[in-house]
C-alpha cells in the first residue's frame, strides 16, 4: 500500500459510512420507533393519494369521498395552472441551454491555447503516469486494472509536477 498522502486530511473507512441501524443487529427499540414512523409517514402519503383518485373515478356520481363541484372546479384549475408552470420552465430551461450553448460555441472559437506549453504538460504527464505506473504496453488492454490506496492519479500532484517545471 501506497503511503497516504499529506493532502489527504482523514480517511473513512466503507463500514463508517454504511451502517444501517434498522437491518444492523441489536437496536430493538430503535427499530420499532423507526417502524411506526415509517408506517404513519406512508399513511400520511398514501391518504390523500387516494382520496383524490377515489374522488376523480367517481366524479360523475356521490360514492366518491370527495364529491363536491367547488373541489373539481379547484382541482381543474390546479391542474391547469401547473401545466402553464410546466410548460413555461420547459421553455424558459430550453431557452436557456441554447443561449449557453451559442455563447459556449462562441468561447470555444475565441479560446487561444499555447501549443509549447500543452505538449510540455502532456509529456510531463506522460513521464510521470509511466512513472507511477510502469510502461504503457503493461497497462492497456487488460480487463483489470487494480489501483493500491493512495495510489490513484491525484490533480494535486500534476499541479505540483507543472509548478516544479514552470508550466502551470
Amino acid at each position: 500500500m501506497t503511503a497516504k498522502p499529506s493532502y489527504v486530511v482523514n480517511v473513512v473507512e466503507e463500514k463508517d459510512v454504511t451502517i444501517d441501524w434498522f437491518f444492523g443487529r441489536g437496536h430493538g427499540r430503535t427499530k420499532i420507533v423507526q417502524l411506526v414512523l415509517l408506517l404513519v409517514g406512508w399513511f400520511f402519503t398514501v391518504l390523500p393519494v387516494v382520496i383524490t383518485a377515489s374522488a376523480l373515478l367517481n366524479r360523475g356520481d356521490s360514492s366518491g369521498w370527495w364529491g363536491y363541484r367547488e373541489g373539481f372546479a379547484m382541482w381543474d384549475k390546479t391542474i391547469a395552472i401547473l401545466g402553464i408552470l410546466t410548460i413555461a420552465f420547459v421553455i424558459g430551461f430550453f431557452v436557456l441551454y441554447r443561449v449557453n450553448r451559442s455563447s459556449a460555441k462562441e468561447r470555444n472559437q475565441r479560446k487561444t491555447y499555447d501549443k509549447q506549453r500543452l505538449a510540455q504538460r502532456m509529456e510531463l504527464a506522460a513521464v510521470w503516469y509511466a512513472n507511477k505506473y510502469g510502461p504503457e504496453d503493461l497497462r492497456t488492454k487488460h480487463n483489470k486494472i487494480l489501483i493500491e490506496p493512495f495510489n490513484d492519479v491525484e490533480t494535486y500532484e500534476l499541479r505540483g509536477l507543472y509548478r516544479n517545471y514552470g508550466v502551470d
